[in-house]
């Protein structure tokens, strides 16, 4: 991504800058929940909800044309052509490269990946990651995944997120296994 104001690129991953004046730069990690209305609404009956009707043109043909390939839930990544040139590298093969799953990292940049195939939907798994025990649960409602630490406190950095982008971004990480 790059911002209007420097035109420095960013890893939306990581949130940091790897082009430009703010190169090395690293963004602050806000935590944002993705799911969808009716989730939302059963988990928060009294929740208000704004939307608005004015969408550009390119989000109404990304809407009608793309939207279908795009979802969460969907098994495969679309991956129009001209996307492949702006790779770097070639994707890690130890999983599929549209697999979706959960990515967790913390400040030094150790990561791993939980893909949603092997999180039950309306269910949950409990691993250990550097040294703690995390709790990592799927809505019935939506499918979405998030992560949380067994002793409480803050939940973990997380993304919902394609292998390949994750392992781009972090190709050391590990990946879970039941």
């Amino acid at each position: 991504m790059r911002d209007e104001v420097t035109s420095s690129l960013w890893d939306h991953v990581s949130a940091e800058c790897f082009e430009g004046p703010l190169e090395g730069k690293r963004l602050e990690f806000w935590y944002v929940a993705l799911t969808d209305v009716g989730t939302e609404l059963d988990l928060h009956p009294d929740a208000i909800l704004l939307f608005s009707d004015q969408r550009s043109f390119i989000s109404t043909v990304m809407a009608k044309i793309a939207a279908p390939f795009l979802s969460y839930r969907n098994k495969k990544a679309l991956m129009l052509p001209h996307f492949r040139w702006t790779m770097h590298s070639e994707v890690d093969p130890r999983l599929p490269e549209g697999e979706q799953g959960l990515g967790l990292r913390d400040e030094h940049d150790r990561a791993k990946f939980y893909p949603l195939s092997l999180i039950p939907e309306g269910g949950a798994i409990e691993d250990e990651w550097l040294g703690k025990k995390v709790s990592i649960t799927r809505n019935k409602s939506d499918g979405v995944a998030y992560a949380t630490w067994a002793e409480g406190g803050g939940p973990p950095k997380q993304l919902l997120t394609r292998w390949y982008g994750f392992s781009f971004t972090y190709p050391d990480c590990d990946i879970y296994s039941n």
